[in-house]
């Protein structure tokens, strides 16, 4: 009888030993399409798995979120990835969501928080095809068009991301927008005398560029 007890739990102990490993494998979680570096923001410059080495910014904010630009050889962002905590998942602009990304080399650079009454004023913003149109950020982070062939409004809010904040398009009228209406809004002083940048993880998402009216 004993005998028997003993070969049951035996049983019982090995069949939880493979239950458990059964279970470690359905929560592995999917490889990273980019790497995780420490709260800060960096300089880059990465070999992706599709393109040549690029160069850009990787900026990294104490709640998990992520923001990786890489630039093209006109320094407009070429590829855009984020990542979301909630889903624990990196979005990018690029038609391949699954395209990975790898730093070959990165170095931290000072930075500060982002507010929003930085950001107050009237601008040009810049297309990568040329064309320009006139908007004005106001003190509560409201962004307006002032051009009457590309009416938007939209909401500026801080971010956990250093020399970044969120915006939100409320109202697009404007197709040259279509796929940004939501993004980042990114200060980066290697592109002044540009303002700041708006860009965005939708696929087919533009850098646009605003400059301060003087």
């Amino acid at each position: 009888m004993k005998r028997c007890l003993l070969v049951l739990l035996l049983g019982l102990g090995l069949a939880a030993c493979n239950d458990n490993d059964h279970d470690d494998q359905v929560s592995t979680e999917k490889p990273a399409l980019a790497p995780s570096l420490d709260v800060g923001t960096y300089i880059i410059s990465t070999e992706t798995d599709q393109e040549l080495p690029m160069a850009g910014k990787y900026y990294s904010g104490a709640d998990g979120t992520k923001l990786l630009v890489l630039d093209d050889d006109e320094n407009r962002a070429k590829i855009v990835m984020s990542y979301d905590t909630k889903t624990k998942a990196w979005r990018s602009n690029q038609s391949n969501q699954a395209m990975t990304v790898e730093l070959a080399h990165y170095e931290k650079i000072a930075d500060q928080k982002l507010l929003l009454n930085q950001l107050v004023g009237t601008y040009d913003l810049s297309f990568p095809d040329g064309t320009t149109v006139n908007a004005e950020v106001n003190a509560q982070g409201k962004i307006v068009s002032k051009d009457p062939n590309c009416v938007f409004t939209g909401v500026i809010t801080e971010s956990a991301l250093a020399n970044t904040a969120n915006y939100q398009l409320t109202d697009n009228q404007c197709d040259a927008l279509k796929n940004n209406s939501k993004g980042y809004v990114v200060v980066d002083e290697d592109l002044e005398p540009m303002s700041f940048r708006l860009v965005s993880d939708t696929i087919a998402s533009k850098d646009i560029w605003a400059f301060a009216q003087s």
